[in-house]
């Protein structure tokens, strides 16, 4: 690579415009691409796939072949620091062009290559359309003549601009004329005519136009102009000036389609529900946290509110003793269409209990301990969407639990008679006889891990095929790779069942070796295994339902003592308290006497005090074990309940209020879908839009629609702004009514604090 010249000593000399310096090297995670720098002017750029030369592109910042390869080195993986500290790129610039490359719409590629003033929305053209408009429009209102600019600017040009972009020009045509009209005698009428703006007044004795102060606020439009309703009759009509008010708890208008069918739902006390259903999607999880909202804008929202808590304990208490919470959880499961669904997850999800009433403990993974807990036990469809649950204790386990609530949960999701679910289970179903039961049942399968699994040497030879299988992280094209090979054969302990056994190994390359156990046999073995591992969606639900919709809430209190349980629990026998402390003595003096006899036929030397131990031990082992024989081995559980004073927590008012829950979580992921596809930033896209659905606002009320302009908290910037813009539109374009019960058409538009007059009035 090194080339030599002659100079005039007749000394060879290197060239230093041949030598390359090597700038970007490979890595973990760039194992492959390379790129030195030539010297030269302009210095160029040499790009290597392995030892092979690729190409040479100009190292010049404004050329379109060096911002397609740093593009395409971006979208190849290489890290963003290593690129930034090479090329002198921002990370976002980068990442810009690379989304252009991907893109199939080819002027996104030319707004990149161009560079951020390369298309400018305020092009000339807008600028002289500007200046002729604005005397007239100006003239005409002081307060919302940028608004009524920019629309028709949008109208006339297809662009749509920001108040922002507009405002330096705004600013030097207001100077302007304020310069003109202050010093209207320099000139005669004639000359003021050709020189001014359309809007002065002719005669020279005119008064001069008032010029407001640059103020921080502007009053609110409730709408754009007249004259541009006319023209444009897909906007807002205005409201009466009487109808205008600050409002809180705007957002959750967001969700006015399911608060109506909600009420809709239960007719009686739709109300009511509909109420719970906007408290809990504004942040308040229990009845006690409602206390901190606006019940008069609620009302104004809602059409009618139950503010104290203790009628509304009451009405909850009323309402969970009937049939309600099952109508919800089949509203609930119409709302995601879960009724086209096949597969699910089943799984409980326990909540620790730490208050004083003798309820039954059972295994809680969140202590890793046995204590009192109660159980909910929730299906999720395979997108993780929660669509039934139950309240339990552990008087059965899971086992027994999910062969009765099976059939419930397909009749409320109104599952056809002959629809074959697979239910995916973690290991804690794992049971012969449940097996049997899956093996013999024409109406669904289990997918399950195999509990004890012990891996064994693997063979690449005798792998019944390969698998990838692709999770997104932090964004759409953050994916990581996880690369499965399996083996599908017959389970050796029991033949009717299928085993998969599976070799994982995930990005970092950390491989494991795990058993799946399925009873069906007709199913591709990449479906079983995309199911088996894409269990964390309903793991990770569990967490989001705990932290933002609290359904780790007891919501109430009361308990039932199993004494008044008798004909609602099945009976059922365990080992009596004393038959286990025998049994347990026995096998106590068995390991002390194994021990002592072990020792005597290895060292068969005489020894009196072991004979006599020997023998006082094989007497001691005889009557524990007649004792035992003498014991009764099995009691009722229910009647050893009964006199320990248990009881079962009432469950009622947490199942309904539960159900609200998922009725909740489903709504708000329904309505963040379209910004999450365009915000395309997993990290904080639910956080943007729960701000967005619990933002105040300004109420514009007429008598056949209503216009929300939503205040969020967040200063949005531009881009998230238009998709802000672009999703309340998607929203408007539904015929939104409002939730009030008026059938009133409602629209939600993203409002400005600029948009404000504020005034104290005494």
């Amino acid at each position: 690579m090194i080339t030599s010249t002659e100079c005039e000593t007749g000394e060879a000399r290197p060239n230093s415009s041949a030598l390359l310096q090597p700038i970007l090297g490979t890595d973990k995670r760039n194992p492959i691409f390379s790129v030195c720098r030539q010297a030269g002017a302009p210095p160029s750029l040499h790009v290597y796939y392995g030892a092979e030369l690729l190409e040479v592109v100009p190292e010049e910042g404004r050329h379109a072949a060096f911002k397609l390869l740093v593009g395409r080195l971006f979208n190849a993986g290489v890290k963003g620091t290593a690129l930034r500290r090479c090329f002198g790129v921002d990370r976002k610039t980068m990442q810009r062009w690379g989304r252009a490359l991907q893109s199939v719409d080819p002027e996104q590629l030319v707004r990149a290559l161009a560079g951020r003033g390369g298309h400018r929305k305020l092009t000339a053209e807008i600028q002289s359309y500007v200046r002729m408009r604005f005397c007239e429009i100006y003239q005409q209102s002081h307060a919302g003549y940028s608004q009524r600019l920019r629309g028709e600017i949008q109208r006339v040009f297809g662009v749509e601009l920001s108040g922002e972009c507009l405002r330096p020009l705004l600013k030097s045509l207001r100077a302007e004329l304020r310069h003109e009209v202050n010093e209207p005698a320099k000139q005669s009428g004639a000359e003021n005519r050709e020189t001014a703006c359309d809007c002065v007044v002719e005669t020279s004795t005119c008064s001069p136009v008032p010029m407001p102060p640059e103020p921080l606020a502007v009053a609110l439009a409730a709408g754009p102009p007249p004259d541009i309703r006319k023209e444009s009759p897909g906007l807002p009509e205005p409201a009466p000036a009487a109808a205008v008010g600050l409002c809180h708890h705007l957002g959750v208008l967001l969700f006015s389609a399911v608060l109506l069918g909600v009420e809709k739902e239960v007719a009686a006390s739709g109300w009511l529900l509909k109420q719970w259903l906007a408290t809990l999607l504004l942040g308040a999880v229990n009845i006690e946290q409602t206390k901190l909202l606006d019940f008069e804008d609620l009302r104004r929202l809602l059409g009618r509110t139950l503010r104290s808590p203790f009628p509304q304990r009451s009405q909850l208490a009323e309402l969970a003793a009937g049939t309600t919470a099952m109508r919800l959880l089949s509203f609930n499961a119409q709302l995601v269409g879960a009724a086209q669904q096949r597969d699910f997850y089943f799984d409980p999800h326990t909540k620790h209990y730490t208050g004083m009433q003798n309820v039954l403990k059972g295994w809680c993974a969140r202590i890793r301990w046995a204590d009192k807990v109660l159980h909910s036990d929730f299906f999720h469809t395979a997108a993780g969407q929660p669509v039934y649950l139950e309240c339990a204790d552990n008087y059965q386990d899971m086992r027994e639990r999910f062969a009765v609530l099976l059939p419930r949960f397909r009749q409320i999701l109104g599952l056809p008679a002959a629809a074959v679910v697979t239910c995916v289970i973690d290991r804690g179903i794992f049971s012969h006889e449940v097996f049997t039961k899956a093996v013999a049942a024409p109406d669904y399968h289990l997918i399950t891990w195999e509990k004890n699994f012990k891996p064994g040497p693997w063979d690449p030879q005798k792998a019944s095929g390969q698998y990838a299988l692709e999770r997104t992280r932090n964004h759409a094209q953050d994916k990581r790779v996880y690369r499965l090979e399996y083996l599908d054969q017959d389970w050796a302990k029991n033949p009717n069942m299928r085993q998969l056994v599976v070799r994982a190994t995930n990005p970092q390359g950390s491989t494991i070796q795990v058993g799946i156990l399925t009873d069906d046999r007709q199913r591709a073995a990449a479906q079983i295994l995309y199911l088996m591992f894409n269990r964390w969606t309903q793991e990770n639900d569990f967490k989001y339902l705990d932290e933002h919709w609290g359904i780790n809430q007891i919501t109430s209190y009361v308990s039932v003592a199993y004494e008044r349980l008798k004909d609602q629990v099945e009976q059922k026998q365990i080992k009596s308290g004393e038959y286990k402390a025998r049994e347990q003595k026995t096998a106590q003096l068995k390991r002390q006497l194994s021990k002592l006899l072990l020792s005597q036929h290895q060292h068969p030397r005489k020894s009196a005090q072991r004979t006599e131990r020997i023998a006082a031990l094989t007497q001691n082992l005889n009557q524990a074990q007649q004792a035992q024989a003498k014991t009764e081995k099995e009691v009722s559980r229910l009647e050893v309940l009964i006199q320990q004073q248990t009881v079962r927590l009432d469950t009622r008012n947490k199942r309904l209020l539960d159900s609200l829950k998922l009725i909740a979580r489903n709504a708000f992921y329904q309505a963040l879908r379209p910004f999450k596809s365009a915000y395309n930033n997993y990290r904080d896209d639910h956080e943007l839009f729960r701000n967005l659905t619990r933002a105040d606002g300004v109420l514009v009320e007429a008598a056949d629609h209503v216009e929300a302009y939503l205040l969020p908290t967040v200063n949005y910037p531009p881009a998230i702004e238009k998709i802000i813009h672009q999703l309340l539109a998607r929203f408007n374009a539904q015929d939104l009514k409002m939730p009030d019960g008026s059938a009133r058409r409602l629209r939600l538009y993203l409002g400005q604090k600029t948009g404000l007059q504020i005034a104290i009035v005494s």
